[in-house]
Formats: C-alpha cells, structure tokens, sequence
C-alpha cells in the first residue's frame, strides 16, 4: 500500500509523539523521518496541534473499534470467559504495537492541559457504551452469585487497573510474555469471585462447553480449578485444591516446597521398607508419645 504525505507524516508523528510527548516532539523531526522541508508540513497540516490531533484521532478511533469488537465477540460467552477474553485482548492489542501503547500514556498525563482536557471528554464519549457493558456484566455475575457483592464502578476500575498493570510489567519484563495472561488473570478472578461460608472460592462458572451439556471434571481433577506449584522432587507441576491445608502454605508462602502426590507416596513407601514402620503403627506410636507428654 502506497501511503500519502499525508499519512507519512502522521505516521512520523505518531512515532515521535509517542516517544517524546507533545511537547518533546518537534516538526523538524518529523519532517526529516518523512524526507520533506519543515515548511512543506503546512500544505497538510496547520500546525503541531493539528498534525498532534490527526494522530489522536487514528489512535481514538482503532480503540473505539477495538471495544466494539471485544463486546460483540464475546457476547454469547458466560460471565467468567467474557471477561477475561476482553482482558486478554485488550492487552495483547498494546502489547503489539508499542506506538499506540506510547502514544496513550503521553497523551493521558503529558499534553498540556488545554489539549488533554478536550480528549478527555471525547474518550469518555467512545467509552460509555463499553462502560455500560462492563457494568452490566459485572452486576450479572453478583446476581448469579457467580462474582462477589461490590459497587460495580469499583470493581471496574480494579479490572481497569489490573490489566493495565500487566500490560505495562510485559512492558518492563520480558519475561512475563502473552502466556501470564491467564496466570494473573487467575488472581484477579478469585480475587472478585463468591466465596462460602469457609472462605474458598466457589468454582468457576460454566464453561461453553458445559452450555453444550459437556460437564467439566471435578473440582479434585481439574487443574484449571487449582492453584498449581512445582514439586520438589519430579519438578512438574501440579494442582492443590483451594479446601488441600497446603493451599494457603503455597499461595501466599511462596518459598515453601511441597510434592506432588505421586512423588509423596514414592517417599512414603521408601520410608517405610526403611523403617519397618507401616502408617497404622506411626498413627499408634503419635498416640502413645502424646499421652506420655
């Protein structure tokens, strides 16, 4: 595709903006990166303002596009699956493109006042029908019982906030690639959903393969309703349901190991041909010891 002058140097623009900010960037830079005099930008554009708005405009509107999309795509999914998919996607859609990433932050905190106030309000115009969405969605999971009792607002601004978050650590972490994702969405999620009476997280909501009449596995096979850790001993992974007493040890005591079943009853059957002590006699040895103290 051959692009423009006029698109050339908005794409300059967008560049140098978002590296430098309004105020940082300069004409002549953008100028040079398309090749052309200074002077020639105002046969375009009428000035650094004009140019700066064409940018945002491009940028506002591949984000308004972008919502719609998220909302349409995910609306037949039940609670849980809708929102993470439109967590996921919103950070995968910055996470590839650096610029509009960029471009955001400068234009949200540094654009002089005057400026930053007149989009302000035009974001919240493109936002309110993704907003109400949100809402909604969120205030049909705490009537299923599926999400937590809360004032929806808050709860949106934590997802705001959380997703956010991730995206600017990918940024600073190149470790923490596209497939933490989940990994955090997971905190997220037990973090906003029902609780019983013990505490524990209730399980997950339906899957759409449960809408199809497919049950998904019990909560005691289903890696995907566990907190997972590495065994100490095999180093795979494996699942701890959230009532296991190890739960709390390895959720919040990261440094505390354990093993998985498998290896745990191999350790158990080695102790025991060298000890000669069988789980019966250890549980009468406990007795006996407790009452001599």
């Amino acid at each position: 595709m051959i692009l423009t002058t006029k698109e050339k140097l908005k794409k300059a623009a967008l560049s140098a903006f978002a590296q430098k900010g309004y105020e940082g960037a300069t004409m002549q830079e953008i100028a040079e990166a398309v090749g052309i005099n200074k002077a020639s930008i105002y046969n375009h554009y009428k000035g650094k303002e004009d140019l700066f708005l064409a940018v945002y405009e491009d940028v506002a509107n591949k984000y308004e596009k972008l919502l719609k999309r998220m909302v349409k795509e995910s609306e037949n999914m039940s609670i849980h699956d809708k929102l993470l998919y439109m967590f996921k996607e919103y950070i995968l859609f910055y996470y590839r493109d650096l610029h509009i990433s960029l471009f955001w932050t400068q234009t949200l905190l540094l654009t002089p006042s005057e400026i930053r106030k007149k989009l302000y309000s035009d974001i919240l115009k493109r936002e309110q029908p993704f907003e109400k969405k949100m809402l909604e969605t969120l205030s049909e999971g705490m009537q299923q019982g599926i999400i937590r009792r809360d004032i929806p607002s808050k709860m949106l601004m934590s997802y705001r906030a959380m997703r956010d978050g991730l995206l600017l650590w990918m940024r600073i972490v190149p470790e923490l690639s596209g497939e933490w994702i989940e990994v955090f969405w997971k905190d997220f999620w037990l973090g906003i959903s029902e609780r019983n009476a013990y505490g524990d997280a209730r399980e997950e909501p339906q899957s759409s393969l449960d809408l199809k009449g497919v049950l998904n596995p019990p909560l005691s096979t289903s890696l995907e309703k566990m907190y997972t850790t590495t065994c100490l001993i095999c180093k795979k992974e494996f699942g701890i349901p959230f009532s296991d007493y190890r739960y709390k040890d390895i959720k919040y005591k990261r440094d505390v190991h354990h093993v998985c079943d498998d290896c745990g009853k191999k350790v158990q059957e080695e102790c025991q041909k060298i000890t000669g002590l069988t789980p019966e006699l250890i549980d009468l040895w406990e007795v006996i010891f407790n009452k001599k103290k």
